[in-house]
């Protein structure tokens, strides 16, 4: 039986970690950000996302970065990853370790990923109009060793001396429980999924919504209720 869940479990694994494998290579980033210049508020985008669904995400909302509708993996389908642009993807099996995953593609919304740093707010949205805030704690980036394949080992780029295998790096990610985790894939030249992006957030009990200056940045003010 042990071996058994292994193995699943390894292929969820692998088949997270190959995201964007098969994407364009010549494709521009800045295009999607642009469209994001002018939002609508919280409540506006709250209601256009809104299924009566109290458990189930169906938006992530960064002011001045994104407002983008989150659709659920296929039953048995754990790579998949919506290729409809301004949407995100939730990694149905990160909730077994009690993490949110949101998964897309780097030439699509995975693009915003990029933009968001440590104390970024992020806003989840539910499908009743409830919201769940987030801060920004870690960013994360790892080189694929072998960027096609689903068992690579990846590579700290903070840490060059430290090489992980695919299953360490899930566990370092989704494993940590009660956080958000956002993925995408980094390009490098040719190589459209040449190493993989995590924004790692911790919960939060209330945020200030204040907007963001003209020139990209999405460092908000906190307020705790702690």
């Amino acid at each position: 039986m042990k071996k058994i869940t292994f193995k699943s479990t390894a292929m969820i694994i692998a088949l997270a970690f190959l995201l964007a494998a098969f994407a364009p290579v010549n494709t521009v980033f800045a295009d999607s950000i642009s469209d994001q210049a002018s939002l609508p508020t919280l409540s506006t985008f709250s209601a256009s996302v809104q299924n009566s669904n109290a458990y189930q995400i169906t938006g992530v909302y960064v002011p001045g970065l994104m407002a983008v509708p989150v659709v659920q993996q296929p039953s048995g389908q754990a790579g998949y990853v919506s290729t409809a642009a301004e949407t995100l993807t939730q990694f149905a099996a990160a909730s077994k370790y009690g993490t949110t995953g949101l998964l897309a593609h780097n030439y699509l919304a995975g693009a915003y990923f990029s933009n968001l740093s440590q104390g970024s707010v992020i806003t989840l949205v539910y499908g009743d109009g409830s919201t769940q805030y987030y801060s920004v704690t870690t960013v994360l980036e790892f080189q694929a060793l072998s960027p096609n394949s689903p068992y690579s080992q990846f590579v700290n780029l903070a840490q060059p001396g430290v090489t992980l295998s695919s299953t360490d790096l899930f566990y370092q990610t989704y494993g940590l429980g009660n956080v958000l985790v956002l993925q995408t894939c980094i390009a490098d030249g040719n190589e459209s999924s040449w190493g993989r992006l995590f924004v790692i957030a911790e919960p939060i009990e209330f945020v200030a919504q204040v907007s963001l200056p003209a020139k990209p940045s999405n460092t908000l003010s906190l307020v705790s209720l702690f």
